[in-house]
Order: C-alpha cells, then sequence, then structure tokens
C-alpha cells in the first residue's frame, strides 16, 4: 500500500524532514537529483552509451533547484548539459540560489584546471537569452528535462512559461519531468492551460494526486518514485487521505491474501451468500455477467432475484445461482435475513416496479440488525438520483451505521450530482468529496482512474486511486462484472465483521466502514487485473465483459491454507 499526497501534504511532509528531524534541504535535493539521474539513464540506456546533449528548464523554486543539481551531475559526467533559468535572481528560492552558486564553482574550477572535457559542456541561458535564440534555429537535443514548477502551482502557466513550455514538448527529444510535469496540478490532475509532456515523470516521496488521475496523467509518461529520505514519519502520524496499490506482484499479493484464504474445514456459507437482484426481461445479460463474477470471486452462495422471463437463460447458463422471481409478492425480508450482502441494480430498469424494490429493500435493511452491506449499481443509481425518497433512504440508512457502495461511471455520477457531465469533470475530487460526506455511502467512482471514497465518523475524507485496467474495460458489461466481484469481496468482509464484537460505537463503525472501504478498493483492483489479463489474450478492440471473468481464475490460483 502506497500513500498518494496532494500538495499540502507534501509541503507538510517536506517540512517536517527538514525543521523536525534535521535533514538538510540540499541534501533532499542532492538525493532527488541522483535519483532522477539514475532513473533515466536506466530508463534509456541506449542514449546513454555516449555523451548525451541535454537541456534542462528550471523555474525560480525549489524544483528549479532540483533541475540544477541535475544538470551539475550530468556535467560532471561529461555531458552537453544547458540549463534554462527562469525568472530573476532575486526572485530565486534561497535553496536554487546554492544550487547555481555550486553549479557555478564547478565550471570555474574545470576552467582553471583546463579539463577540455568539461570547459565547454555547460551553457546557462538566462530568459532574454532564450528569447533571442529559439526564434533563429531549432536546437537539437538527446534530452529535455522539465523543472519549471513543482507540486506547488494552482494556476494556469502564462506568459514567457507558456512559451517555453510549448517550445519544449515541439522539441525532438526524451523528456523527463521532476516531480510532476508543469502544468499539471498535483492536487486533482487538471491541466487548466499548457502543460510538459513527458514519457518519464520522477516524483519525490510519494506520488502525487494528480499523477493518477486524468487528464494529469495523460502527461506523465512512465513514473518512478524516488526515495529522497521523505518517509512515512515525515507526515508526525497525520497521513495522507489518499492510499493507493501499484500493478507489482507485491501490491498483488498484499491485496488478494485476505481473499484467497480457504479453510480446509470450510463450506459454501462460510464465503458469504450474496443476493442479487438484477436483470431485467430485455436485459438477463448483467445479471449472468455479477453472478458469474461473484462466483469467480470466491462467494459461496449466489441467489438472483431477477424477472420471470430470466429463468430458463439463467438456469441453464449458470447452473450453480439459486432463482427467485421477482413479483410483486417477492418475500425481500425472508431473502435479506438470508443474505450477507445485497447488491441491487444491475439492469433492473427504471420503472416504479424496480424502484418500489429498491425502496423495500433499503426499508427492510434499515430495520434489520446486524446491517447488511447494500452494494448499488446501474439503474439501481438512476433510481436514487431520479428518487428523493430513495436518497434519503439511503441517507438515513448510513447514518444508523449501515454500509452503502454505490458504483457510478460518469454519467451516473453526474445524475447523482444532478449536474452535466462538463462540470463533473472539473474539480471532480472535491465533488465526490462532498458527495460521501453529505450521502455516508463508500463511492466508486469509475473513470479510467477509479476513484473510491469515504468519510469517516469524524468526517475525514479518505480515498483510494486504482492503477490496473485498461481501455479495453470501456465495453458493455465491464460494470456488471465489477457488480460480482464487489458483491463477493462485500460478502467475504461480513463473514469476517461477524467475528468482531457487535457493540455498535462510533469506533465500531469507523473500523467497519474502513473494512468496506479496503474490500471496494480490493474489488476495483482485481476487476483492473482481469482486464489486464483478458487484454494479454483478446487485445483491447476485441475484448468483451465476459473476458474478464475467465481471467479472474488466473488472478485467483487454488490455495488453501
Amino acid at each position: 500500500m502506497n500513500y498518494i499526497v496532494n500538495t499540502e501534504e507534501m509541503r507538510r511532509a517536506d517540512e517536517n524532514t527538514i525543521f523536525c528531524f534535521g535533514v538538510p534541504q540540499l541534501v533532499l535535493m542532492e538525493r532527488a537529483a541522483l535519483s532522477a539521474r539514475d532513473f533515466m539513464m536506466q530508463e534509456w540506456k541506449e542514449l546513454f552509451t555516449t555523451s548525451v546533449r541535454i537541456l534542462i528548464a528550471v523555474g525560480n523554486g525549489n524544483n528549479g533547484g532540483d533541475g540544477v543539481a541535475l544538470a551539475r551531475l550530468f556535467y560532471l559526467q561529461g555531458h552537453q548539459v544547458t540549463v534554462l533559468v527562469s525568472g530573476d535572481q532575486e526572485k530565486y528560492s534561497p535553496a536554487l540560489k546554492s544550487q547555481m552558486q555550486i553549479l557555478e564553482k564547478y565550471r570555474a574550477e574545470s576552467e582553471k584546471q583546463q579539463n577540455m572535457k568539461l570547459r565547454q559542456a555547460l551553457h546557462i541561458i538566462t530568459d532574454d537569452m532564450w528569447m533571442t535564440a529559439h526564434e533563429q534555429k531549432k536546437e537539437s537535443y538527446d534530452l529535455v528535462v522539465d523543472a519549471l514548477f513543482g507540486v506547488g502551482l494552482s494556476r494556469p502557466v502564462e506568459g514567457i512559461c507558456k512559451e517555453k513550455i510549448e517550445w519544449l514538448n515541439g522539441l525532438t527529444a526524451k523528456k523527463a519531468a521532476l516531480d510532476i510535469p508543469s502544468g499539471v496540478s498535483a492536487k486533482d490532475g487538471s491541466v487548466p492551460g499548457e502543460a510538459f509532456l513527458a514519457d518519464l515523470t520522477v516524483t519525490f516521496g510519494f506520488v502525487k494526486a494528480g499523477m493518477l488521475l486524468y487528464p494529469g496523467k495523460e502527461y506523465c509518461g512512465a513514473i518512478k518514485t524516488a526515495e529522497i529520505g521523505i518517509t512515512e514519519e515525515s507526515f508526525l502520524g497525520e497521513y495522507p487521505a489518499g492510499v493507493t496499490l501499484d500493478r507489482t506482484d507485491e501490491a498483488q499479493k498484499e491485496c488478494l491474501d485476505t481473499f484467497l484464504y480457504r479453510k480446509p474445514d470450510s463450506h459454501k456459507g462460510s464465503y458469504g451468500k450474496v443476493l442479487l437482484a438484477a436483470g431485467s426481461k430485455r436485459t438477463p445479460g448483467a445479471a449472468l455477467l455479477a453472478g458469474k463474477a461473484a462466483f469467480r470471486s470466491g462467494t459461496g452462495m449466489v441467489q438472483l432475484v431477477t424477472s420471470p422471463e430470466n429463468r430458463d437463460l439463467v438456469l441453464s447458463a449458470l447452473p450453480e445461482i439459486m432463482y427467485q422471481e421477482l413479483t410483486e409478492d417477492t418475500d425481500w425480508e425472508r431473502l435479506l435475513d438470508w443474505c450477507d450482502v445485497v447488491v441491487a441494480g444491475p439492469g433492473i430498469g427504471q420503472e416504479r416496479f424496480a424502484e418500489k424494490s429498491l425502496e423495500k429493500i433499503m426499508t427492510i435493511v434499515s430495520e434489520k440488525e446486524p446491517r447488511k452491506p447494500v452494494v448499488l449499481d446501474a439503474d439501481g443509481l438512476n433510481l436514487v438520483a431520479s428518487s428523493e425518497r430513495l436518497y434519503e433512504l439511503v441517507k438515513a440508512y448510513t447514518a444508523l451505521g449501515g454500509i452503502v457502495i454505490m458504483t457510478p461511471h460518469m454519467a451516473e455520477f453526474s445524475r447523482l450530482l444532478h449536474c452535466d457531465l462538463k462540470e463533473l469533470q472539473t474539480g471532480r475530487m472535491e465533488k465526490q468529496k462532498r458527495y460521501v460526506r453529505e450521502s455516508g455511502v463508500i463511492l466508486v467512482s469509475k473513470d479510467a482512474a477509479t476513484v473510491v471514497c469515504y468519510a469517516d465518523e469524524e468526517d475525514s475524507f479518505h480515498y483510494y486511486i486504482n492503477q490496473t485496467g485498461n481501455s479495453g474495460m470501456a465495453t458493455a458489461g465491464s460494470g456488471d462484472v465489477l457488480s460480482g466481484i464487489m458483491g463477493a469481496f462485500a460478502a467475504l468482509t461480513a463473514m469476517q465483521q461477524e467475528k468482531e464484537s457487535k457493540k455498535d460505537d462510533p469506533a465500531k463503525r469507523m473500523q467497519r466502514k474502513t473494512a468496506y472501504f479496503e474490500a471496494a478498493y480490493r474489488a476495483v483492483y482485481v476487476h483492473g487485473l482481469a482486464g489486464d489479463r483478458a487484454v494479454q489474450k483478446y487485445g483491447e478492440t476485441a475484448m468483451k465483459a465476459g473476458d474478464m471473468i475467465h481471467a479472474l481464475p488466473e488472478i485467483f490460483p487454488g490455495f488453501v491454507g
């Protein structure tokens, strides 16, 4: 598990490292520059088999200081280094001034010692020199490094810096950014103006949220995190709100360990019972996809409540499932007594009958002890968006300590917020934060970079940004597969929670909500892994939702504890 930081969280960790632990800022810069150099040389090994022509564009802040330190390291290796500095010297940060002085002293010493290898290897260009030079010819470089702005940028890039980024993007060279590409918001990945387009971003300490969210993610290229001395201890116990799992084998093991363990003396009831309210006579496939995914994700039993017209198709395609006709007389109380979690919404339609069924589910679970987790997806979300009564039932349930997991894609989330899609894309993280605080739900905001988030009992915001998956998953039924995985993971979590204390107090509620938040983001992670496995076989264009279900056994290998 890795922390994700925003601008303020990173600034606080940086300051704590310097002022509380006493690590000098120049030491952190040196480690940042060394790590960046090593990552670049590793990424482009063939490029560094000979002398490289390197341009490093630096701003007047500490990100520029990192860039100047990197310039010195490359210069002392004998590479041809050009440093493009920005702004007036009077506005340089103290650290940048120190780094410039160090660089100048090395150059002066090489001149004094008549070091022919280094004498012509360093060029420093100011704004005035650049404005004249870049219009006369197209400079030729092998590597361009962006160190103009760090994580603190909160406005569109303007003026000469905007011109520089446009020019840098137009150069034919490998491109790397230090900490975050200039012009990308570290907070939410927004790009309000021009931004540097990197092939590689070396970020320091912790990944920034804006690097994992679109459109900012598109500007980062490959992301490498450098350990420079800013560690978890630097938060002084006030940890960041965000976490993520990468695609490494270690992360996959961490994600799956909880759900792989199966006792030799267990039975089908040991791994949770999922009640699935899904599918109408027009959309039986949604029920099948969700049911198959739930079974393939480890749940012991699935009971489907669906339209009578679906009976033969469902039982022939998925004989393991328990079938219940959806009618006016459906005994929801008995069904909800039976299950450990209810998944409602995939393919149920938006007619009044579906709405009444969902109202019954939310009303009954509110009366139950212990509370049953509810996963709402697809039409279930659209019904909540269009019905004030349903939304109030959801809020009343979460206020009692009930768990509701909502899994909207962006269009569904815009309906829940009653705003248009374009408006949602602006300030997405802030809108998610407000919604979970108001509704009390665990929100799975599905997108190319899915965000899972919730607010705890103290109203603190917590989130996870997913890094698995691919564009082949943008296909009909993909969300139904996630619903099934989510139901299975929530059911397994419910079984684990039964072993905990029944005491219902704020601490217990917080612990329960955190457990289901973790189950939700692990389901999202596994869903993406299944997509990544499926795309290896079918490709992004030909892949369909069912291919992800077929990939799940490769993710859940046989395991007996």
